[in-house]
């Protein structure tokens, strides 16, 4: 990957996690039912580590660069192709995988919706980020 794609995820991955803090902030009495815990009892639980955005981040920044990796071996360029591929992705991928996993914990569609929301929006738009940074000038 060239230095101007590095950059690119970077930026992705910045913008997909500030998107999930206004996610999460709006959605988070709803998240906070579908996971069945209070804000107290996550704050107990985790305490004052910055560990679970560290490991959020990073994870963002995989899928990141998956999604680069895609589109280069895809073919896809520009910024409505990258969305395209994001949302794609978003949804046959991550929204299954999620799925799979929420089926055996019967978790609630509600909590799926919203996770899965979130995979959508912020792989979209930082599909169209990557796909914006590496069309040729």
């Amino acid at each position: 990957m060239s230095g101007r794609t590095h950059v690119a995820v970077v930026i992705a991955a910045i913008v997909y996690f500030m998107i999930g803090s206004v996610w999460y902030t709006v959605l988070s009495g709803a998240w906070l039912e579908g996971i069945g815990k209070t804000k107290d009892q996550l704050q107990s639980e985790a305490g004052t580590t910055p560990l679970p955005y560290i490991v959020g981040f990073v994870a963002i920044l995989v899928l990141c660069y998956a999604l680069a990796w895609l589109m280069a071996r895809t073919g896809a360029a520009g910024a409505a192709a990258g969305a395209k591929l994001g949302i794609t992705v978003a949804l046959l991928v991550v929204g299954a995988a999620i799925a799979l996993n929420y089926g055996f914990e019967s978790r609630p569609v509600s909590l799926w919706l919203i996770n899965v929301g979130y995979a959508a929006v912020g792989l979209t738009v930082a599909g169209a980020i990557i796909g914006r940074m590496k069309r040729p000038t």
